[in-house]
């Protein structure tokens, strides 16, 4: 039997191992007649907890059944794309045909289109020759199209990183009560479902270690990531301005043009920001580190003292953006102006083609 919420076997002899719950809680449960939820599944989903379990082989697993499957859905998260196309995935889906499906374009701003968030990720990929899919799970945008087209298939496969919507998408594709929470990695076995003469498949989310996320507890992970919008903010910053982002990442700015850049940073509202000089910085991030420069995270999961870092220098001009995995992405609206960005040694970092263009005028729908 599996746990009808995350998909794992049901179990009874190790708590962290995926889908564990007492033998006479499950007696109970089960002459009652009420749904079987593993332990994790049933405290999440009833007071928000979430308990952090083993998954043992996971890639070999995903390989085997990508073999069993006629094309994998590959779901993405447009708010932080770097963090969610991830090369080993590529990898590993490299024989299979796919789906990219993007999803949550109702956080971007209003003035970027449809068309524009299109085109913009058909040029991230390369032109692989993905069918591409915008969705939005919580505004149930492209959920026809994205069904349709898996209907065009017998087995179907959704994958993707931790915390991209991939179950939500799921459970509105299938109508199957899978446990959506707004803790990352909720799903840790396959969950089916069946849609007419197509079968899906929910598999767990993937955990890359290249985001900010990925460092961090589920209770972390849930305040960092679960937004009804994203926060954006303007800065027009004097020479050796530096810019806090959260106390884990640092941005010292530089510029030699008599105009100040103008940039806009876009992150989770949980992310808070503080601009200082240069002189300045280095003391009050080692004093201010969660208490004025407070980290989307209990300072106490990481201490400062226990993080290495790295460092990397930038020239960035308008139409160009910085993206921080797992963190936000910076957008240029005037440059140019150089920054060396310092943050948690293994994130992924990216310059890249601007999703935000400046010259865009504000439209509303």
């Amino acid at each position: 039997m599996k746990c009808k919420g995350c998909g794992a076997e049901i179990q009874h002899e190790d708590e962290t191992l995926p889908g564990y719950i007492p033998k006479e809680v499950f007696e109970r449960r089960s002459l009652a007649g009420e749904e079987i939820l593993c332990q994790r599944c049933f405290r999440a989903r009833h007071y928000g907890k979430l308990m952090p379990v083993r998954l043992e082989d996971f890639w070999t697993q995903l390989i085997n059944v990508i073999k069993e499957v006629d094309v994998v859905v590959w779901i993405l998260d447009i708010t932080d794309f770097e963090g969610s196309y991830d090369p080993k995935i590529f990898e590993v889906l490299s024989s299979v045909k796919k789906i990219l499906v993007v999803n949550k374009i109702d956080l971007l701003p209003r003035a970027v289109t449809v068309q524009e968030i299109d085109s913009w990720v058909r040029r991230q990929v390369l032109d692989e020759p993905f069918d591409v899919i915008l969705t939005s799970a919580t505004k149930r945008y492209g959920l026809r199209r994205l069904k349709e087209k898996i209907l065009e298939f017998r087995r179907v496969l959704f994958v993707g990183v931790t915390n991209v919507g991939k179950s939500s998408l799921f459970k509105e594709i299938t109508g199957k009560d899978v446990s959506v929470t707004p803790f990352p990695g909720t799903t840790l076995g396959l969950i089916r479902a069946k849609l007419f003469n197509t079968i899906l498949f929910d598999s767990p989310g993937i955990t890359t270690k290249h985001r900010l996320i990925d460092f961090l507890s589920p209770e972390s992970q849930k305040k960092l990531t679960h937004a009804d919008h994203l926060s954006r903010f303007t800065f027009k910053p004097d020479r050796n301005s530096v810019i806090f982002l959260g106390g884990v990442c640092r941005l010292d700015i530089d510029f030699k043009s008599e105009l100040r850049p103008i940039f806009q940073i876009f992150a989770n509202e949980a992310v808070k920001f503080h601009q200082t000089s240069k002189v300045k910085a280095d003391t009050l991030w080692k004093r201010q580190y969660g208490k004025l420069l407070v980290p989307p995270f209990d300072p106490q999961e990481l201490p400062i003292e226990s993080l290495s870092f790295q460092e990397k220098r930038f020239e960035l001009d308008a139409s160009e953006e910085l993206a921080i995995a797992g963190l936000g992405w910076l957008s240029v609206r005037r440059g140019p102006f150089e920054t060396c960005l310092k943050t948690i040694d293994g994130i992924y970092v990216r310059k890249r083609e601007a999703l935000i263009n400046p010259a865009r005028k504000e439209r509303r729908a």
